[in-house]
């Protein structure tokens, strides 16, 4: 059965030698050939703030270079993160891609019967 999938490569340098690269690079060309719908993401290619504040974050708007990061998202049935471990963690510009794209209305919405949240981005692996 053909899924669609959404590869985000998250090394911060865009550039090919990196084994990020390499490894989103194969996995795309893999599941393509299974027959499945592939898009990417190279977070190093987008350029967005970075939120600085709850306020902004809850109310602040989405950049619009992740206008279309937010859509394959939304279309995604299956999403992927590439990453290397800086300082045993992801990249900053990772952390900072997620923070933007994850806001309240996309990735779960707030209501009255529940303050925790409730998912926006349900049944995807």
């Amino acid at each position: 059965m053909s899924k669609r999938i959404v590869v985000i490569q998250g090394h911060p340098d865009s550039a090919p030698h990196h084994l990020c690269n390499a490894l989103a690079q194969a996995y795309c060309e893999g599941a393509t050939e299974a027959g499945h719908q592939v898009r990417q993401i190279t977070i190093a290619e987008l350029e967005f703030p970075l939120l600085r504040s709850q306020e902004d974050w809850q109310k602040g708007s989405v950049p619009q270079t992740l206008g279309q990061a937010q859509e394959d998202i939304k279309w995604a049935e299956h999403l992927i993160l590439f990453f290397p471990l800086w300082l045993g963690d992801m990249p900053a510009l990772v952390k900072g891609f997620l923070e933007q794209v994850a806001r309240p209305g996309f990735a779960f919405n707030y209501d009255d019967k529940n303050p925790f949240g409730k998912k926006g981005l349900s049944g995807r692996s």
